[in-house]
């Protein structure tokens, strides 16, 4: 009797620490998710005045063009300089849009569609 008791004590210890280890790493998932999406949403601010700066140079160097003040080398070379940027622009919205995947799955976001008629539906359409 006094080794069930023992045995059921060790289960019950054992089912502890393993949720106790399951909420530590949620709550670090999600910690970690929350401070990437910050930093993402900051370098997609400063590339996006970047870019904007970018569209702008190349506007000036193209009203310069037709005016017939610069050659139309100064506008390949501003758009050369800008069309690195907005794909830069374009991964940094990339990563927080997988970032936002990431925080909704740390929050235990439910990946489970529980509606059969969904699902059926949804890979019907394709």
């Amino acid at each position: 009797m006094r080794n069930q008791y023992d045995a059921r004590v060790a289960q019950w210890e054992q089912a502890k620490v393993l949720y106790e280890r399951a909420v530590t790493n949620a709550f670090g998932e999600a910690s970690s998710a929350l401070v990437a999406h910050e930093r993402l949403a900051r370098a997609e601010e400063q590339q996006a005045r970047t870019v904007a700066a970018y569209q702008q140079a190349v506007k000036l160097s193209n009203e310069r063009y037709v005016a017939g003040l610069a050659g139309y080398l100064d506008v390949l070379q501003a758009e050369q300089q800008l069309y690195p940027a907005e794909n830069a622009l374009a991964q940094i919205r990339l990563n927080r849009l997988a970032n936002f995947v990431q925080l909704y799955k740390a929050l235990g976001g439910g990946w489970n569609v529980p509606d059969p008629d969904w699902v059926r539906s949804a890979s019907t359409s394709r």
